[in-house]
């Protein structure tokens, strides 16, 4: 009986840092989502990026685009290098920041990013959960414990 006290402790923590966690990447995409804004770029360059042990190597496409003001962008992509280089001229879906087009672009579109919003709730719901049952089983037991 020793050991479960410690072992619900730890579970308690491991609950809290992942609905913690889950809020917070919920919270995050709220913000930045209604500031995103997608279009199509057409490649200028590619730039070949050496890779480390927590980022890949690959070619990094720059990009000329058009922002919803009319203004003409030319930003470097962010995001996982391209293991091939993509042609020049080609046309390529792109992620932007409206107040930040030039050192926020991505390469994609809004649906892409579809399933990140659904994770997040999914883990807030299953954390949310989890605490609760956590909860009820700990008073449970000190319930039981109690002389």
């Amino acid at each position: 009986m020793s050991w479960f006290l410690p072992l619900v402790g730890a579970w308690a923590a491991c609950v809290a840092l992942v609905t913690v966690v889950a809020v917070l990447m919920r919270m995050r995409l709220a913000f930045v989502r209604p500031h995103l804004k997608d279009t199509t770029g057409v490649v200028v360059e590619q730039r070949w990026v050496r890779g480390d042990e927590s980022d890949p190597e690959g070619y990094v496409p720059t990009l000329d685009f058009t922002i919803e003001t009319g203004r003409l962008v030319r930003a470097k992509a962010k995001g996982k290098p391209k293991s091939f280089p993509p042609e020049e001229g080609v046309e390529l879906p792109v992620l932007y920041r409206r107040d930040r087009p030039d050192t926020w672009c991505y390469l994609g579109n809004l649906a892409d990013y579809e399933s990140e919003v659904t994770v997040g709730v999914g883990e807030m719901f299953l954390g949310t959960v989890m605490v609760i049952g956590l909860f009820v089983g700990v008073i449970g037991l000190v319930a039981v414990l109690w002389p």
